[in-house]
């Protein structure tokens, strides 16, 4: 109630000068007047209480009036409220439109690209049937042609025959002899033929033989050549891990050296540190990751100490040189 009256310092002011004379004349009243006058006290009550309603109405009236300030601002903000809440809807509907369009796009893409590939397909499937055709019809013409000629080489061979059959029953004898001895050279000539077919078939199992043997040698040989490689891309890679761990190791030892505890700090927290190096281990920039708990004066120095530790140590390969190190730095 009193931090009310204090929003309204005149009728304050004016309530406590109010009070004051009302309290002097009851006071006056007790000393000088006779009790009748009592009665002049009871209508200065009346005022005062009037005054104290009147009071009350203003403050009530205020009061109404902050309640319906607020009321139109929170009216005011849920509208604000809602009208963001429909933007973002209708954002998410654009989005949602956009993907939906760039989704069908990309079917259709796919469709288009397998219609293609279907029509590739069975235009190489006709290219081939046409081809084959073409090649029948090849073969049976040249077929036919081979047929014309041998039915003409046929005729004229009749022909001849029958010009020269008394020639030839002249010559009958002649001609018996003639294809004994024909025959005789066709039975040699046939096993000739065998003999050379036997001794190429037999030559051939042994080349073949001797391939099998020389591809197994090889294979196996390639399988060996294979393990020895295997081997040996393990033995250097646990050659460089070694060698990156002891990189890494060195790194770090030869900051933990340099490093200098800050005055004051109780607690040492770990953290990662970020390195950007040059060739020979110069230090171009240093950045910090994960470092909770820590303060700037711990950070500034192990920023000092990385610093201070220029050049870096250098890898036992130089394939292992990192220009950009990450490392943990939890001082003992």
């Amino acid at each position: 109630m009193f931090a009310e009256l204090l929003k309204h310092p005149r009728a304050l002011a004016f309530s406590l000068l109010f009070h004051a004379v009302i309290i002097g004349l009851m006071i006056f009243n007790l000393t000088f007047i006779d009790k009748p006058k009592n009665i002049l006290a009871g209508q200065i009550a009346k005022t005062v209480k009037a005054e104290v309603v009147d009071q009350q109405q203003l403050e009530d009236r205020e009061k109404q009036k902050q309640l319906e300030e607020k009321r139109i601002k929170d009216a005011e903000k849920k509208k604000l409220e809602a009208k963001k809440l429909e933007q973002k809807k209708k954002q998410e509907a654009e989005q949602k439109r956009k993907v939906d369009e760039k989704k069908k796009a990309e079917e259709k893409r796919k469709a288009d690209a397998k219609k293609k590939a279907e029509q590739k397909r069975k235009a190489d499937e006709k290219k081939k049937v046409e081809e084959k055709r073409k090649a029948d019809e090849k073969k049976k013409v040249e077929q036919k042609r081979k047929a014309d000629e041998k039915k003409k080489v046929e005729e004229k061979r009749k022909a001849d025959d029958k010009k020269k059959a008394e020639e030839k029953r002249k010559a009958d004898e002649k001609r018996k002899a003639e294809e004994k001895r024909k025959q005789e050279a066709a039975r040699i000539a046939e096993e000739k033929r065998k003999a050379e077919e036997k001794r190429k078939a037999e030559e051939k199992r042994k080349a073949e033989e001797a391939e099998k043997r020389r591809l197994a040698e090889e294979e196996q040989q390639r399988k060996e050549a294979d393990l020895r490689a295997k081997l040996q891309a393990e033995e250097n890679q646990r050659r460089l891990n070694s060698l990156r761990e002891a990189y890494k190791l060195a790194i770090l030892q030869k900051v933990k050296r340099n490093w200098i505890s800050p005055p004051g700090s109780e607690k040492i927290p770990e953290c990662w540190i970020e390195v950007l190096q040059g060739p020979g281990g110069i230090i171009l920039d240093v950045s910090f990751g994960t470092c909770k708990g820590s303060t700037a004066a711990y950070r500034s120095s192990i920023e000092n100490a990385v610093y201070k530790a220029e050049p870096l140590p250098l890898p036992g390969d130089p394939s292992l040189f990192e220009r950009q190190l990450n490392f943990n730095f939890k001082p003992e």
